[in-house]
């Protein structure tokens, strides 16, 4: 038979057993899913529990998280200052503070991830926070080690903080204000090995009308940076020849280590750099808050001087000290105030190669002279090798030549090289200014009010400021005509910036000036018409005790008015002048110039000023200006007489 015989009852044996497998796997699989389901809602649990304890306190409105994430409230409500969208978990946390700190929770649960850093370690300030605020249990959270954060910490281990500020540097228009940084130094090394914080723009050009243009309107990224403190004085000290003050910090372990956390979440991470206001001083602010919390900088509107944001630091009582760091320019230029005009030409021969040290200590009579010789040739062939104006073989060729010679001479003097510090650049007068004056503008007299929310004019007190530079932006004036009862729009300057750089043995710079705004011209009818005028200017200055700065000028002048024959008005000229400090508190500019205009509106314009202003105290001055033109063949004087209160 091909039929199979089958036992009943062992039929029935085999579908009990079954049924038993069945059940037995039945069993197994619920009390695996039991666990898990229990484990999981525990976990579920945990973190709801953690969310509501959340919103129960409002920690989304908590002032440190609005500091840690940049928050602001604006015209469109609260929105972060961040522009990278790496920086926040939630989709819409640039501008919802509240989802993004429920995300920062969440994401603390998350299992860790081999291809990118786990948001405990990534935002690890936020983690930090939080684990206190809510009384987090670590036990419940994935163990992430956060390696490369901790090697970073041990290695910075910082101790000690300061604010930096490197002076202005008028032939460099990014520089024109100031820049601000932060120094991180521990207790074992030294000062030029600690770390700066740095935050500035990535641009990939430094000039011209277009970088200035992008710089105002927020299209360049701006980021941080941590390097080597040493390299920033290089950077400023030794090329730029930028003089550095260190406004050193009273913050503790705590804040510190708060601090560099909170360095930590932003590097590699962009926000859009504004020079007036998200600039590289402002942002800095956020990582003293982050620090301190009790600190308010970023809503007290300090965002848009350097000056002014270390003036706010000075007066948090957040200051210990300031140290004084001369430029390389500054010593260079010190030593040489000591020789005459010879010693100097044998200090710059020997850095050039065409004299050797060993024909100096031949000739030269008196070893303190001799000394300084050395030392300022020393000094100088090393700027010459920063300046990458010879090589490097070149370099230490003459430097060992200079330092031997050198030996063989002894110490210099005790004093012979202690340059005097300036004035602080935060106890100069404050950055606006309001003008109250009257004057005579022909024979009619008028009352003015000018006001100039920042900077600094070229006749203004220059203790700590460059002299001979002027900074000027958006100079609004008003007149006020008493016999003819009219308040008359005198003109805005835009921006006006003069640089006038003394050129001396050892440095050539140019001088330069640019200035754009609306005024008042008087044209062939002899009446005041408003025109748009652009001004240009490149010369060379000087500087003597006698007569002071002096300064040539050719320059390049544009007015745009309807008023004007064919709408315009091209020119060119020169101005040439000096500006004397007489004592402490006056000091006199006079100036003649002479334009040729060509083009469009053809006219000769001549005229000269003569400008004084007597310092009462710090942020108080008295302005009195005369001055006389001839243009279209018609004579026109004016006088004034102004009070400058700085605030």
């Amino acid at each position: 038979m091909f039929f199979r015989h089958y036992d009943l009852n062992e039929i029935l044996k085999e579908k009990v057993n079954g049924e038993k497998r069945i059940a037995v796997y039945l069993l197994f699989l619920s009390v695996f899913l039991f666990c898990f389901s229990s484990n999981g809602f525990a976990e579920n649990s945990y973190l709801e529990s953690l969310l509501q304890e959340a919103q129960k306190k409002q920690l989304h409105k908590d002032r440190y998280w609005q500091i840690i994430l940049h928050y602001k409230t604006g015209f469109f409500g609260v929105e972060s200052l961040i522009d990278d969208p790496r920086f926040f978990l939630a989709k819409d946390g640039k501008t919802n503070p509240e989802t993004e700190l429920r995300e920062t929770i969440k994401s603390f649960f998350l299992p860790e991830n081999q291809e990118s850093e786990h948001s405990q370690c990534r935002f690890i300030l936020r983690h930090h926070w939080l684990r206190e605020k809510l009384s987090i249990d670590d036990a419940k959270l994935p163990k992430v080690p956060c390696k490369e954060y901790n090697d970073v910490a041990r290695k910075v281990f910082p101790k000690s903080a300061s604010l930096v500020f490197p002076s202005y540097f008028m032939n460099k228009p990014a520089s024109m204000f100031g820049h601000t940084f932060l120094r991180i130094d521990n207790e074992y090394q030294s000062k030029l090995l600690g770390h700066a914080v740095n935050y500035s723009a990535f641009t990939g050009e430094s000039a011209g009308f277009l970088y200035a243009l992008k710089g105002v309107f927020g299209y360049y990224k701006g980021f941080f940076s941590v390097l080597p403190y040493y390299e920033k004085v290089k950077e400023y000290s030794d090329i730029e020849q930028r003089d550095m003050w260190e406004y050193n910090l009273n913050l503790t372990e705590a804040e510190l280590q708060r601090m560099l956390m909170h360095i930590w979440e932003l590097k590699d991470i962009y926000s859009y750099y504004y020079f007036f206001d998200e600039n590289c001083s402002y942002n800095l602010l956020f990582l003293l808050e982050a620090g301190r919390p009790t600190l308010n900088f970023t809503d007290a509107g300090y965002g848009v001087i350097p000056i002014d944001t270390v003036r706010a630091v000075i007066n948090s009582n957040t200051v210990l000290s300031v140290n004084y760091r001369p430029s390389k320019a500054t010593m260079l230029e010190h030593i040489a105030s000591q020789l005459n005009q010879n010693e100097k030409e044998a200090a710059l021969e020997l850095a050039e190669g065409t004299r050797e040290p060993e024909s100096l200590l031949q000739n030269m009579q008196g070893t303190e002279k001799t000394k300084m010789i050395l030392d300022l040739a020393a000094e100088l062939t090393q700027y010459k090798s920063v300046k990458k104006e010879i090589t490097k073989e070149e370099y230490t060729k003459r430097f060992i030549s200079i330092l031997k010679a050198r030996s063989t001479l002894g110490k210099p003097k005790d004093d012979s090289y202690s340059i005097p510090v300036p004035v602080q650049p935060d106890k100069g007068h404050n950055s606006a200014r309001i003008g109250i004056g009257f004057g005579k503008r022909g024979n009619r007299i008028f009352q003015e009010l000018r006001l100039r929310p920042a900077l600094h004019d070229i006749m203004d007190p220059d203790d700590g400021y460059l002299e001979g530079s002027q900074i000027i932006f958006t100079d609004i004036r008003a007149r006020y005509y008493s016999e003819e009862h009219k308040l008359k729009f005198e003109g805005i300057d835009f921006i006006d910036i003069l640089s006038i750089s003394p050129r001396s043995t050892f440095f050539k710079p140019f001088s330069w000036k640019v200035s754009t705004g609306i005024i008042q011209m008087m044209l062939a009818d002899g009446d005041d018409h408003t025109v748009y005028n652009a001004h240009g200017g490149y010369g060379v200055a000087f500087q003597n005790s006698l007569i002071g700065l002096y300064y040539v000028f050719a320059e390049a002048d544009v007015n745009l008015g309807r008023q004007l024959k064919d709408s315009y008005s091209l020119g060119i000229g020169a101005t040439t002048g000096f500006i004397k400090k007489v004592t402490s508190a006056y000091k006199i500019n006079l100036s003649v110039g002479s334009f040729f205009y060509e083009l469009g509106d053809r006219h000769k314009t001549y005229k000269g000023r003569v400008s004084q202003n007597f310092k009462i105290n710090t942020d108080n001055s008295v302005t009195v200006d005369f001055s006389r033109m001839k243009t279209y063949g018609r004579y026109q004087s004016e006088g004034t007489i102004r009070w400058n209160i700085y605030f």
